[in-house]
């Protein structure tokens, strides 16, 4: 071995014994340069904030208990953060911090099993997971899951082996903001459903008030989410319904499920390869332990079950499971490994797992700076951050206050230009969603005509037939003449086509 080779295995021996000692402190700087990475990086690159961000800021003000799309709690976590920081670059730090989060009670449940250093190997090889890298600034309800998701997982665990009515409770609520964050929960709760059935030792606590208690906590905490889906008819099932691709032949039902599966072992990848790194030689705990035997069977309902509910409803629905509904599945997969094939403490395994692990936490961030700043270059596509939203605003608002000399009250029409017009805009005008007043509940007809409205699409949203549609449900609407405007991009030399925006003003009618 050489100079070189020695003084690396020297430094890795250093790392991994630090980590082995103090598991808690490596795992917290661990965590901080996540948020503090991941945070500053789409900021620094991204000229205009994300499809998700913008939409986070645009409609979170209204404050709804729900809305046609998704449950509200993403979208009012980024207004509150908005008005504490008053700048909109704070949502870029919510991804991070959900992650982060739900690394750690991932951590904390993972401490209980199998002690602070085994959690920690576990915690570190989610770093290779697309959804808590490449994916996780954009803060929407995916990311709002994570902690959540994590934190029904560590109260039922402590509720069934600790006895102890909080847990239960606590279990309930955090299932209940799950649910509060995003419908695909229902993954959760059906797996924790059929594990408490189905599991001796979980079924046993059916005797007891625990569940009962967590059902009546989970119920009072979903409770006005839940008289709101009902009052809309539903309209969140409608829309995750159409994003779903529908089966129209039979092999459908065979290629859905591994396109599906294979999707999810895509973004898998990087941390099946550090768990190999780790479990390379492991050695096995004795399955006769109750404690660990109950562990497996739970951490592997925990890891595996959603998926399977989620791929059995898509199937019998004749559906394909959109790939992001992945997000929050894999959480506890690297502590199901370590559970069922064996902890990692022979040196050469950790070595290689910590070698690996810095290459990923390296690797990723640099990936992401790449793409973000080379991309134009190779090829011309279109992405939100790319998007002149600061110069859009700036024109749609002066237009209007040259016509109508007012401040821009609302806009509607296609999403993603309607809400950085909303978001961008010095007059922060009101979101009139698709143009529908029908999901956009949070209008006031009466108002909107006197004070009258914009309504922008892009290229292509909108063909004839909508327009006179539009035409009828806005009288007087005036077709303006299109607004063009370059893409952001941080090479000059890339060649990508410019933003073509048309406006149509609904004029107020005092």
């Amino acid at each position: 071995m050489t100079d070189a080779a020695v003084a690396r295995t020297s430094r890795l021996d250093t790392l991994v014994d630090y980590a082995r000692r103090a598991p808690g402190r490596c795992l917290a700087v661990v965590l901080a340069l996540h948020v503090v990475i991941w945070t500053a990086l789409p900021a620094l690159l991204s000229h205009n904030l994300q499809l998700d961000l913008i939409e986070d800021l645009a409609l979170g003000r209204e404050w709804q208990l729900g809305y046609w799309k998704h449950p509200p709690l993403p979208w009012w976590l980024a207004d509150l953060a908005y008005r504490a920081v008053g700048d909109v670059r704070v949502v870029y730090l919510l991804g991070p911090l959900s992650a982060a989060a739900c690394m750690f009670v991932v951590w904390l449940l993972g401490r209980d099993i199998l002690g602070g250093f085994q959690a920690l190997i576990a915690v570190l090889a989610l770093e290779g997971l697309h959804f808590f890298n490449f994916s996780v600034p954009k803060f929407a309800h995916d990311q709002m899951q994570l902690p959540f998701w994590a934190l029904t997982g560590l109260f039922l665990y402590r509720a069934i082996t600790r006895e102890r009515l909080l847990d239960w409770i606590a279990a309930g609520i955090a299932l209940a903001l799950c649910f509060w964050s995003k419908y695909a929960a229902f993954a959760l709760a059906g797996s924790i459903g059929l594990f408490m059935l189905f599991d001796p030792k979980a079924r046993s606590t059916l005797r007891t008030p625990g569940p009962w208690l967590m059902a009546l906590a989970f119920l009072v905490a979903i409770a006005p989410n839940l008289v709101w889906l009902i009052d809309s008819g539903y309209l969140p099932f409608r829309y995750a319904d159409g994003r779903a691709k529908v089966a129209t032949h039979w092999y459908h039902f065979f290629t859905f499920p591994l396109q599906w599966a294979g999707g999810q072992l895509f973004f898998l990848a990087p941390t099946i390869g550090l768990m190999g790194l780790a479990l390379f030689g492991a050695r096995r705990m004795p399955a006769d332990d109750d404690k660990i035997g109950f562990a497996r069977r739970y951490v592997a309902m925990l890891a595996l079950g959603p998926f399977a509910v989620t791929t059995a409803v898509a199937l019998a629905a004749g559906r394909l499971p959109v790939a992001m509904w992945g997000y929050p599945l894999w959480s506890f997969a690297p502590l199901a490994a370590l559970l069922w094939f064996g902890t990692a403490s022979e040196p050469l395994p950790l070595r290689r797992f910590a070698a690996g692990f810095l290459i990923v936490f390296a690797a990723f961030p640099l990936a992401y700076a790449i793409v973000e700043g080379l991309e134009p270059v190779i090829r011309d596509r279109p992405k939100a951050t790319q998007f002149p939203g600061h110069a859009l605003a700036e024109q749609v608002t002066q237009r209007w206050r040259d016509k109508f000399a007012t401040a821009l009250p609302y806009v509607g029409g296609g999403e993603f230009a309607t809400n950085n017009i909303a978001v961008y805009s010095p007059d922060r005008p009101r979101v009139i969603v698709h143009a529908d007043l029908g999901i956009s509940p949070w209008i006031d007809l009466a108002d909107l005509r006197r004070r009258g409205a914009v309504l922008v699409w892009e290229d292509g949203q909108i063909d004839a037939a909508q327009l006179a549609q539009l035409r009828s449900d806005y009288p007087g609407l005036e077709v303006r003449e299109p607004i063009t405007l370059p893409r952001q991009v941080f090479v000059e030399s890339a060649h990508v086509r410019p933003v073509r925006v048309h406006v149509a003003f609904v004029p107020p009618r005092p």
